[in-house]
């Protein structure tokens, strides 16, 4: 079953403009990015959390030609066997977390949450970057709520702030919860220090409810956390 996408923004409020899909009945944040604004121009999805359709139909006419998986949880996964075959796209995850990606997964809220197995075509580590075209996202491994999480960090340009894509290692004003396998309190404290380096005015796009900034999670969230 397909998990409904209840609404589509684009946020140019940072460096790039990021396209936003709520989708499902957690409300994940699927996100959508690109170098160019023309047809053919190559295309990133970020946790591609259900609706496989709608994700195709926001992408136009640009080239997808990554699919990036912040971590493993079915949630940000649902579109993922889906929309990979349909477009041949990279998948890319962390090391740690591509075996669960690899092996699929059965559904925990029924049929629609469940996700085949995936190829995982790029196992990133910390440091590592991804290029789209001729930005260079930079990969930050943020274990805590799952054992191989990551974030994916564009530094501003043009005078714009940049943007982090945090996943669900950090959103407005909360974490992740570390309570499930794989998860630690311990990591996610490490992780939110990492974060805690970007520049005060890097938008947050998490992977669940609304945007943030660094400067803002930092004074409530993570010098607390």
């Amino acid at each position: 079953m397909r998990a409904n996408c209840k609404r589509v923004v684009t946020i140019d409020d940072g460096c790039i403009p990021v396209t936003v899909l709520v989708v499902g009945v957690m409300d994940n944040n699927c996100l959508i990015v690109s170098d160019g604004r023309g047809e053919g121009a190559p295309a990133m999805v970020v946790d591609p959390a259900g609706d496989a359709e709608a994700i195709q139909k926001a992408l136009g006419w640009f080239k997808l030609e990554a699919i990036v998986c912040t971590h493993d949880h079915n949630d940000h996964l649902v579109a993922l066997p889906e929309l990979a075959a349909a477009t041949g796209a990279k998948v890319i995850s962390s090391a740690a977390d591509s075996r669960i990606i690899e092996q699929g997964q059965p559904g925990y809220f029924g049929d629609w949450d469940a996700v085949d197995p995936v190829h995982v075509d790029r196992k990133v580590a910390d440091g590592d970057t991804i290029k789209l075209g001729s930005l260079e996202f930079q990969v930050i491994l943020t274990p805590g709520h799952t054992k191989g999480g990551i974030c994916l960090y564009l530094p501003g340009f043009g005078g714009k702030p940049g943007v982090v894509f945090t996943g669900d290692t950090l959103f407005r004003g909360a974490t992740g919860r570390v309570d499930f396998e794989g998860g630690s309190a311990t990591e996610m404290r490490a992780s939110l220090k990492k974060l805690g380096k970007l520049p005060d005015q890097t938008i947050v796009f998490p992977g669940h409810e609304g945007l943030t900034t660094i400067g803002t999670e930092r004074r409530r969230v993570i010098e607390a956390f």
